[in-house]
C-alpha cells in the first residue's frame, strides 16, 4: 500500500525539515521504499482504474515519442544518435545496434539528473557521491518507475492552440514565458478539471515549430540555450505543488522557459531534486492536440514504460495516450 500524506503541507510549511533545501518536501512519502517514487505515488491502483473507466472512451491511441533521430544536429550539445545495422550473413538476418543519448528526444528526467545547485543534493538529500559511489548504483534511478510503470490521466494544457487563437506570438527558440495566468485561461477556455494525481502536459509549439524549420535553422536552434516553457514564479510553484500532479511534461526542451523569468523559482531541482515530481521534456504533443480538439475533451489515460536499467539518469518515455 503507497503511504499516502494525511494532509498535504501548506506551500508555505516547505521546507519539511530544517535544513533542508528551500521548497523542499523529503520525507513526505515516508521512509520506505515507496518514497523513491516522489509524486508518483500518487499514481495508486485506484486513481488508475479509475481513470481507465473514465478516461477511454474512443479507443484512439497516439504515442508520444519523437523520433530518437528527430534532432539533428543535437540540442544542446548532446551525443547525436547512431545507428548500425548488422548483416548476419550468411543466414539472411539483420541486428542493429544504436547508441544515443537519453535525454537526445523525448525523455523522462529522472531524479538523479538535475541536483539543488547550492545544496549539491538530489532528492531525499542523495549526493554525487552517493550516486557516482560505483559503475552501477541504482539509488534515484528510474528503475523503481519501470518497475510498475506510470499510468493514469493526462490533462493537455494545449498554449499553442491558444495563442493561435489570441494573436500571442510565441517566440519557441527564445526565452518566451508561459505565464500562470496563461496556464489558468487556457484550463478554462478548454472547460477541464484538474484531478490530484493528474499528469499535467503543456503544449509550447515548439517541436511543431522546429520541425518547419530548414538545415541551418536547426543548426543554429542546435546551439541555442533559450526556449519557451513555462513561466517560473512563486505563485506557479505554489500552483504546481497544491495541484499534487503525479509528473509534468511539454514539448519544449526543459519544461520550464529558459532563461528563467525568477532564477529564485528555477522549477528544475525543485520538482526533481525537492518534490520528487518527474520532468518530461520534449514529447511529441501535436497530434494529440488534434485528438482532443476533434472529441472536444483534453483528458485522457496515459501510460509509460521507461527504459529499465540501473541507475538510469533519463529514459525515452516509451508513452502512450489512450482516448
Amino acid at each position: 500500500m503507497v503511504p499516502q500524506p494525511k494532509v498535504l503541507p501548506r506551500f508555505d510549511e516547505l521546507p519539511l525539515h530544517d535544513g533542508d533545501p528551500p521548497n523542499s518536501a523529503w520525507g513526505l512519502w515516508g521512509d520506505g521504499p515507496e518514497s523513491s517514487l516522489g509524486s508518483l505515488n500518487y499514481l495508486t491502483d485506484e486513481l488508475v482504474q479509475r481513470a481507465i473507466k473514465e478516461e477511454v472512451k474512443t479507443g484512439e491511441r497516439v504515442g508520444l515519442n519523437l523520433p530518437l533521430d528527430l534532432f539533428n544536429p543535437p540540442l544542446l550539445g548532446r551525443a547525436r544518435f547512431e545507428q548500425k545495422v548488422i548483416d548476419k550473413n550468411p543466414l539472411v538476418v539483420n541486428d542493429d545496434v544504436i547508441t544515443f543519448n537519453t535525454q537526445g528526444s523525448s525523455q523522462w528526467d529522472s531524479l538523479r539528473h538535475f541536483a539543488y545547485q547550492k545544496d549539491k543534493k538530489f532528492y531525499n538529500g542523495t549526493t554525487q557521491a552517493d550516486i557516482h559511489a560505483s559503475a552501477r548504483t541504482a539509488i534515484n534511478g528510474l528503475q523503481s518507475w519501470s518497475a510498475r510503470g506510470l499510468a493514469g490521466r493526462g490533462v493537455l494544457i494545449d498554449y499553442a492552440s491558444y495563442a493561435k487563437r489570441h494573436g500571442i506570438d510565441v517566440h519557441h527558440f527564445s526565452g518566451h514565458a508561459i505565464t500562470l495566468e496563461n496556464v489558468l485561461n487556457v484550463i478554462k477556455e478548454q472547460g477541464v478539471d484538474l484531478l490530484p494525481g493528474d499528469v499535467l502536459f503543456l503544449r509550447t509549439g515548439y517541436v511543431a515549430a522546429y520541425k518547419e524549420l530548414d538545415k541551418a535553422g536547426r543548426e543554429r536552434v542546435a546551439s541555442v540555450r533559450e526556449w519557451c516553457g513555462l513561466g517560473q514564479s512563486r505563485e506557479t510553484t505554489e500552483w504546481l505543488w497544491q495541484k499534487q500532479f503525479a509528473a509534468v511534461v511539454s514539448d519544449s526542451p526543459g519544461f520550464e522557459v529558459r532563461p528563467p523569468t525568477e532564477k529564485e523559482w528555477h522549477l528544475h531541482p525543485i520538482l526533481l531534486a525537492g518534490w520528487g515530481t518527474p520532468l518530461g521534456e520534449l514529447f511529441d504533443l501535436d497530434v494529440l492536440a488534434e485528438l482532443c480538439a476533434q472529441n472536444g475533451r483534453w483528458s485522457f489515460f496515459f501510460t509509460s514504460s521507461p527504459l529499465n536499467y540501473t541507475g538510469a539518469v533519463a529514459s525515452p518515455p516509451n508513452a502512450i495516450a489512450i482516448l
